[in-house]
């Protein structure tokens, strides 16, 4: 758990603030890092000034009680639901798994969220990439396999048609 947070913040930029269900991994990483922040505690320990200064809360919702983060949790059962449909049960390298997973991440980033304008001539919508890199987020075209038979396709085109058939579902 404590390599998925930095992995995060690594990408995302430190959370000043973290709510998550009960899950026993995300219990245990709390106290995990409440150890790492009292064995640092003694600055100038540039580690024990990034623990304290940047104050990272870590709060839980109350037990079998999902209707708490129902907005995540949506989004969460969207992207599983993604993920299922699309990998199914193929076997995926590393590299390829990864390339699927963050692909289905930028394109639930990239659904309309609330139009940007009342204009009807600007079609421009908000989306969750505004909020992460200040405008949409936009991916490497791939020619359209998704009517294309799996047996005739390249491990990399499988990938794409499996993404396309993401954008797809998402876009309905």
């Amino acid at each position: 758990m404590i390599a998925t947070l930095k992995r995060f913040f690594s990408r995302r930029g430190t959370s000043s603030s973290i709510c998550t269900d009960n899950a026993t991994n995300f219990k245990g990483a709390n106290s995990d890092l409440k150890r790492l922040q009292s064995m640092f505690s003694r600055p100038p320990e540039p580690l024990a000034n990034y623990l304290t200064n940047e104050q990272v809360t870590w709060t839980f919702i109350p037990p079998r009680s999902p209707n708490f983060c129902g907005l995540w949790e949506a989004g969460v059962k969207s992207f599983k639901h993604h993920l299922k449909r699309t990998v199914g049960n193929s076997r995926l390298t590393i590299e390829q798994f990864l390339t699927i997973f963050i692909q289905i991440e930028g394109i639930l980033n990239s659904r309309p969220l609330t139009p940007l304008s009342s204009d009807p001539d600007n079609l421009e919508n908000l989306t969750p990439g505004h909020f992460l890199i200040g405008r949409p987020i936009n991916s490497i075209p791939d020619p359209d396999y998704s009517d294309r038979q799996d047996n005739l396709l390249s491990q990399w085109q499988r990938l794409s048609k499996m993404v396309q058939i993401i954008w797809k579902k998402n876009g309905n």
